[in-house]
């Protein structure tokens, strides 16, 4: 009975961290921030038309509660050239900041995270699961 007990309170002690972090990740760690910095090409054989980039985003508040907008852009010949806008909601089975693209061609999970002054991210290609992209940004503002 001693290891049942201590199993349940060990569950219970997870699943308490778990929402403890995700309760963590509100819109107010992006909304109104501006990141700058690369999104790199992993996987030239999933994505041959992949470019590496130097990327600024920026993050607003979104249309429904919890989620995000983010403006991509790139620069090019030292110019920002917009890429468009995506939706992202704090998804806790991932720990990430998330949202879905799809076109005719392609379809990529990214995925964000904030540490700090850094946001990480990923590009995923669909179904397959490769990473396309690393993104790693400084916060500027």
């Amino acid at each position: 009975m001693p290891n049942v007990t201590r199993c349940v309170c060990v569950s219970f002690v997870l699943s308490l961290a778990a929402v403890s972090s995700a309760s963590q990740h509100t819109v107010d760690e992006l909304r109104g921030t501006t990141w700058r910095g690369t999104s790199t090409c992993t996987d030239r054989v999933a994505a041959p038309a992949c470019q590496d980039e130097t990327i600024v985003y920026e993050f607003r508040n979104g249309d429904k509660a919890g989620t995000v907008i983010l403006a991509a852009d790139k620069i090019v010949n030292g110019d920002r050239v917009p890429m468009g806008e995506m939706t992202f909601a704090y998804d806790v089975s991932l720990a990430c900041w998330r949202s879905e693209f799809e076109s005719p061609r392609v379809k990529w999970r990214w995925c964000f995270s904030v540490e700090g002054n850094t946001l990480k991210g990923t590009a995923t290609q669909l179904p397959g699961k490769q990473v396309v992209r690393r993104i790693n940004a400084k916060r500027v503002s």
